[in-house]
């Protein structure tokens, strides 16, 4: 099995970025009917758009997926993975090139580029995966069941991306290189930064169950702090 490069390592392994990507605040319409709950229609799939990766940029990890690589990558994954639904995932980020089936919590729907300031930011689509049982009776049996309750209470949660390929230092800086392959986009509990967040703590509401933003940084995996959201779920 192939070892798990850490911070700062180069070489051949398995490449897990827990700061890869978090839930955009602009992406996502409020579906709020109350302060502090989440609603959503059991007949309906509970997707969620969200900031997947990124090229170009050193991570906290202090690795740069070039734009050549990342690019090919994803379009690899979204022809053999995601038009053919089998784009799933996992909750955590197992020691593993494979995905287990055992631990499926989401389906990745879609993913597209960015255009502007934000063309090195891969955006998603994902699709908890629910039990009929959870959506109509709230009897919890699957993962994916169990990531809904998680949102519905607010804990935060992260997209780590998982993949395999060699790690070569050029200028003091660790570059993935040409023989990186995609394997998936994990939800994760601790991101290593703290902007990672599928949805991030809530404070105080306003009278229509909508959060108050006091401040808006910029997306990047350094310094951003996501600010009070309740705009996650799409219907």
């Amino acid at each position: 099995m192939s070892k798990i490069l850490g911070k700062n390592e180069t070489g051949y392994g398995i490449l897990i970025e827990h700061d890869a990507g978090y839930i955009d605040l602009e992406l996502n319409p409020t579906l709020v009917t109350e302060s502090t709950k989440f609603k959503f229609d059991p007949d309906k799939p509970v997707l969620v758009n969200c900031i997947l990766q990124k090229w170009g940029v050193k991570n906290k990890n202090g690795r740069i997926y070039p734009k050549e690589v990342l690019m090919r990558e994803v379009d690899n994954y979204v022809k053999n993975m995601v038009e053919n639904s089998s784009a799933i995932s996992e909750a955590d980020h197992p020691d593993s090139s494979v995905v287990s089936l055992n631990n499926v919590s989401h389906l990745i729907k879609k993913t597209w580029w960015g255009s502007g300031e934000n063309q090195n930011v891969l955006f998603g689509q994902i699709e908890i995966i629910t039990s009929p049982a959870y959506m109509r009776n709230g009897i919890v049996c699957m993962i994916g069941d169990k990531i809904v309750e998680y949102l519905k209470r607010g804990i935060r949660l992260g997209i780590s991306s998982r993949g395999i390929g060699t790690l070569k230092q050029v200028n003091g800086d660790n570059i993935v290189q040409d023989d990186f392959e995609l394997i998936c986009f994990d939800l994760v509990a601790s991101p290593s930064t703290p902007g990672a967040y599928l949805f991030p703590e809530m404070t105080s509401f306003n009278g229509l169950g909508e959060s108050h933003v006091s401040n808006k940084n910029s997306i990047n995996e350094y310094d951003n702090v996501l600010n009070v959201l309740n705009k996650f779920l799409i219907k």
